[in-house]
């Protein structure tokens, strides 16, 4: 997903600064990657290209985005402001999404449930429209398309985008349009009062929820002055009278939103603009808890427009509220989607066009959590339990450890989920392991148990490893305990096994230096015994160790 940020406001100069060792530059997309060493100040002429984790500084409103992906920074032709776009995994910007969007304490079923939708919204196509001359992303970083804040999520987050990753909502053989927003008020919106190419959609009528009323009235009042209404709409290019004398709601929808809000001058002419830009305008220019919603009665007071409304938001598909609340009174995801869209149905993709009949499936055999698409047979429970007893045996854990292990069913997903070239077959983050799909196991001419028990030995041994274990040591570690026999491998130096196991450009690359380190690690256990090599997990090698 490529994503432009800092869309509401103009940006002409960042600080960028590299937030980890794998960070890199580049002058073109093409062109070679240098290692970015420090922090430095970018406004233009011209374009930056990097990765890695960077966090990119505002120098004139001091905002600052933190992530992990593709950057590219471009300043525009006339050379008065730069272009920021991100491009990070699909399950990542998901997560972004729900960090922006979640209420204090929210519910993890109602969690589940904004992350389907925040990615069916991104995957159903482009939803951000540059102006010429600006760098194109599918995304913005605004409500315009879906709020996002990057940087670390707590965990019930992490949960929710993990538990639905991949999962979006269907309407027969199509992807579902779907919204969200804080606060419908009671009633939501029809989505085609919204947007017009919406009528008619049978899942997007608006319908009463009780759920949020229970939760929240959501009333707002707000007051703008003629005299900032003014500058708005001159800079907005709406067309209404030069001294305003009355105002009202010309044209409502079937929900009582607000379509058209009209403005009377003292010559007895009028003008209306649309509600929806009237709200974003004003938001655009003097924050955006000032128009709520389109749900209000406007008028004319001693110089100020005055709005009371209900709701926060446009009021189409999942209301927040009401999602929490039900949540809140023991509905899980599926109950509240079909809620605020009947008809539809969750699936995970199975390719680009066409969803498959599965939902996730969960399993847990003794410490063991297995998600996959399907329902485990008796065959694949055995392997999975057996599995994880054989890596223990060999790795005996000095206090209990859970897994959680996620069988993706395409590689698309495998890489969203863990940020992973597709070559790769497997990934352990902490106790979490991500496997690629077993066809694409079989077809690499690994056995599932041989691909578990590595990971399985992962989970373990990070368990006990600290920051003074080197990546050699860990790695090689598990490599020696998986395999039997003595490994033959070329000579590598730890910081060079290092090195190339936190960047490996080829899956060749990758084994090379695996082979390097389990090498390594069986001459020390060799030579040190077990208890000794085990122990360098907590104190780290000796220095002298090469």
């Amino acid at each position: 997903m490529s994503v432009t940020l800092s869309s509401t406001h103009i940006v002409k100069r960042v600080t960028v600064t590299p937030m980890g060792p794998s960070a890199w530059e580049a002058s073109c997309a093409d062109c070679r990657h240098k290692p970015f060493g420090r922090a430095l100040q970018f406004k233009g002429p011209g374009e930056l290209f990097a990765g890695g984790l960077l966090r990119v500084k505002d120098s004139e409103s001091g905002q600052t985005q933190t992530a992990a992906g593709l950057w590219h920074l471009r300043s525009n032709p006339s050379g008065d402001q730069l272009d920021v776009v991100l491009t990070i995994p699909s399950e990542r910007y998901v997560a972004a999404v729900l960090n922006a969007e979640e209420s204090q304490g929210e519910p993890l079923e109602s969690l589940r449930s904004l992350a389907i939708v925040a990615r069916t919204y991104a995957l159903n196509g482009i939803h951000y429209t540059a102006q010429a001359g600006h760098l194109a992303s599918d995304l913005c970083d605004s409500t315009q398309c879906q709020a996002v804040r990057l940087g670390p999520v707590r965990a019930a987050i992490q949960d929710a985008v993990q538990s639905t990753a991949g999962e979006t909502l269907w309407f027969g053989s199509h992807r579902a349009e779907v919204f969200f927003s804080q606060s419908c008020g009671g009633l939501t919106e029809d989505g085609g009062a919204v947007w017009p190419k919406l009528h008619g959609l049978d899942y997007l009528q608006s319908h009463l929820d009780p759920y949020c009323l229970r939760r929240d009235t959501a009333a707002w009042h707000t007051e703008v002055s003629l005299a900032d209404f003014e500058v708005i709409a001159s800079f907005e290019h709406w067309r209404v009278p030069g001294k305003i004398t009355a105002v009202l709601v010309g044209k409502r929808s079937p929900s009582h939103r607000a379509l058209e809000v009209t403005f009377m001058g003292n010559d007895g002419k009028s003008s209306s603009v649309a509600a929806n830009a009237l709200r974003f305008g004003i938001g655009r220019a003097l924050g955006w808890n000032r128009i709520r919603s389109d749900a209000y009665e406007v008028g004319l007071r001693n110089g100020e427009l005055v709005f009371d409304g209900r709701g926060h938001g446009h009021g189409v598909g999942l209301c927040q509220t009401g999602a929490a609340e039900m949540a809140a009174e023991g509905k899980d995801s599926s109950a509240i989607l079909s809620f605020y869209f009947p008809g539809t149905a969750v699936h995970i993709m199975s390719n680009s066009a066409r969803p498959s009949d599965e939902r996730w499936h969960e399993t847990r055999i003794d410490s063991l959590s297995i998600r996959t698409d399907g329902v485990l047979s008796p065959s694949e429970e055995s392997t999975f339990r057996m599995t994880w007893q054989d890596a223990q045996k060999r790795f005996p854990p000095r206090r209990p450890v859970t897994a959680k292990i996620i069988v993706a069913p395409t590689t698309e997903l495998f890489r969203q989920l863990t940020s992973q070239p597709g070559w790769e077959l497997a990934s352990t983050r902490g106790t979490t392991i991500v496997l690629q799909p077993e066809s694409l196991l079989r077809a690499q001419g690994r056995r599932l148990p041989d691909t578990l028990l590595h990971e399985m030995l992962h989970v373990l041994i990070e368990a006990e490893a600290s920051d003074r274990a080197p990546l050699w040591l860990r790695e090689g570690l598990v490599e020696a305990l998986a395999v039997e026999g003595p490994i033959s491998s070329p000579r590598m130096s730890t910081s060079e096994i290092d090195s190339t196991l936190s960047r490996p450009n080829s899956w060749a690359a990758s084994e090379r230096a695996h082979r390097a380190a389990a090498a390594k690690v069986q001459g020390a256990i060799a030579r040190y015994g077990f208890p000794t090599v085990r122990g360098w997990l907590s104190s780290g090698p000796p220095s002298t160790l090469e």
